[in-house]
């Protein structure tokens, strides 16, 4: 994700000054904090897009899913990262973890709760709890936003320093910045990649993650709004011959009017991210309805209310231990053929093992995606291997650093990304506020 403001980022003010692009830069400390949209710059903490931070504002819905409070265990958590989770195994989190974030939020004032899965939320379920926070405490700091300027290009001089270019969007007008440090920190905007590689990185292409499926079926589009408490869905694409076990999640799904969604969805768009966009977003998908039985006892299941209810009309007579809706039971009778007033007694044996088998196994034909509007993460990137997690440095020039979705790193739907951005910002403002209070500390006792 692309808004942090870990404590570390307000610990540490910096003067700087710029000067038209006629007139030579002076020399100032400070560091950047670059935020999405490509539309704002800040120099000494942070910066944020106009005046919220947008994808803070529509997380969860409008509630911001602040992290997960489920995942204590590091190797755990970094499991829920498709990219980055060999990688997170290490020290990441034990520097600032969920449970860091949730103390941090709190002891500010932030009252939070967590929910059955794991997603924590502000007790208000209003993004604007968080929102006002973190403005909050960059007021109470000293921090300065500024808004409505765009940072078009970054270079390093053999000094070390930073020399950024930076437009006014509704003036034009344009600002030489020198920097002692730079962290960039733009979500999976593309200004933030440009800037990357003109300091010398490489970036792995992006791709979307966290996204619905397409499935075109007219009887399927009458079931819009039913939930699955619990499925399994299992991913086939042509292009992957390999068995990858991510491609096959467990967890609630959701019909929608273009197809299914649901945290079992999102997660499986996100392990398979790269797979679906190199198929071109068209594969298989297998649904297991009923996970906590048996294929043999869903027979039997069945064979038993067929001799009970004999006289009585399959549509109107579903097992109650399946638990199903009668619109989805519906749904299913009609993919078998069996029409509204068919009465068990005419069921045969072989209807029962295909109603039976289509419940464990309904296929639907994914024909392409769906996303979130704005809130859709994305895959890829600067890789890792090019940062020091450590201090979330970049191993390639001094004094740059990275932090959230402009690295190759993303988590699953349920406050991962989020965590991803606390803790890296966390790292790198940490880093950055002991080097530049170590530097200030030399230059006075010079």
């Amino acid at each position: 994700m692309s808004f942090t403001l870990p404590r570390y980022f307000l610990r540490f003010h910096f003067n700087f000054t710029a000067r038209t692009e006629s007139t030579r830069a002076k020399n100032n400390h400070g560091y950047l904090f670059l935020a999405p949209k490509a539309n704002t710059a800040k120099f000494t903490t942070a910066s944020i897009p106009g005046d919220k931070p947008q994808k803070v504002k529509i997380s969860g819905g409008g509630r911001c899913n602040v992290t997960n409070g489920h995942s204590a265990d590091n190797l755990v958590l970094a499991d829920h990262y498709p990219r980055g989770n060999k990688e997170l195994r290490g020290s990441f989190f034990n520097v600032h973890g969920p449970t860091d974030t949730m103390s941090w939020f709190v002891d500010k004032g932030v009252d939070l709760k967590t929910e059955d899965d794991g997603r924590v939320f502000p007790v208000s379920n209003n993004s604007s709890s968080v929102i006002d926070c973190l403005l909050s405490e960059a007021k109470c700091r000293g921090v300065s936003l500024q808004t409505g300027k765009l940072v078009t290009s970054a270079s390093a001089s053999a000094s070390g320093k930073f020399l950024l270019k930076i437009e006014k969007r509704t003036l034009k007008s344009v600002e030489l910045v020198e920097a002692d440090y730079l962290l960039i920190a733009s979500g999976s905007s593309q200004q933030g990649h440009n800037l990357a590689v003109q300091l010398g990185h490489s970036i792995v292409d992006p791709v979307p993650s966290l996204f619905t499926f397409k499935i075109e079926d007219a009887q399927l589009v009458e079931l819009s709004g039913v939930t699955f408490s619990k499925v399994i869905v299992k991913l086939k694409l042509e292009n992957v011959q390999r068995n990858i076990p991510q491609l096959t999640q467990v967890g609630p799904m959701l019909v929608t009017h273009w197809g299914l969604s649901g945290p079992a969805i999102l997660r499986l768009s996100a392990w398979g991210a790269r797979y679906l966009y190199s198929s071109g977003y068209k594969g298989k998908l297998s649904v297991d309805f009923v996970p906590d039985l048996h294929v043999e006892d869903l027979k039997s299941m069945l064979s038993q209310q067929k001799n009970r209810f004999l006289k009585q009309k399959v549509l109107n007579s579903c097992p109650m231990e399946l638990q199903l809706i009668k619109r989805f039971w519906k749904y299913i009778l009609d993919r078998e053929g069996l029409v509204g007033d068919t009465l068990w007694a005419s069921v045969s044996n072989s209807s029962i093992v295909s109603i039976a088998n289509l419940l464990k196994h309904c296929t639907f034909e994914v024909k392409g995606k769906g996303q979130f509007k704005d809130e859709f993460v994305t895959a890829g990137g600067v890789p890792l291997s090019e940062i020091h997690l450590n201090t979330m440095e970049s191993r390639i020039q001094p004094n740059l650093y990275f932090a959230g979705e402009v690295l190759n790193v993303d988590g699953v739907t349920g406050g991962f990304n989020f965590q991803n951005a606390w803790s890296g910002g966390y790292i790198a403002g940490s880093t950055i506020g002991r080097l530049a209070a170590g530097n200030a500390n030399l230059v006075g006792a010079l």
